[in-house]
């Protein structure tokens, strides 16, 4: 799966979402695309916004016209799970 590894979050951590504040460009986004959840860098390009995974070797995504998007929270923080 794509994993926010270079974020430096791991499978399994509890994400904190704050769904009070309006994403910023750089934020780290809890989004709904398509039906689906990711968690991703908030990006914008000429075109409108877009999703950048931490890892480099997953593509960047644009949002296209008639996708279904959007931003939920901002992950503010992630907790480890022991167990």
């Amino acid at each position: 799966g794509d994993s926010m590894i270079d974020a430096g979050i791991f499978e399994g951590d509890v994400l904190v979402v704050d769904r009070a504040p309006v994403a910023q460009i750089g934020d780290i986004v809890l989004a709904m695309l398509d039906g689906e959840f990711t968690v991703k860098t908030l990006g914008k390009s000429k075109l409108g916004p877009r999703l950048i995974p931490a890892n480099k070797h997953f593509p960047v995504i644009d949002i296209q016209e008639g996708q279904s998007f959007e931003v939920w929270g901002v992950v503010t923080g992630s907790m480890r799970k022991f167990r």
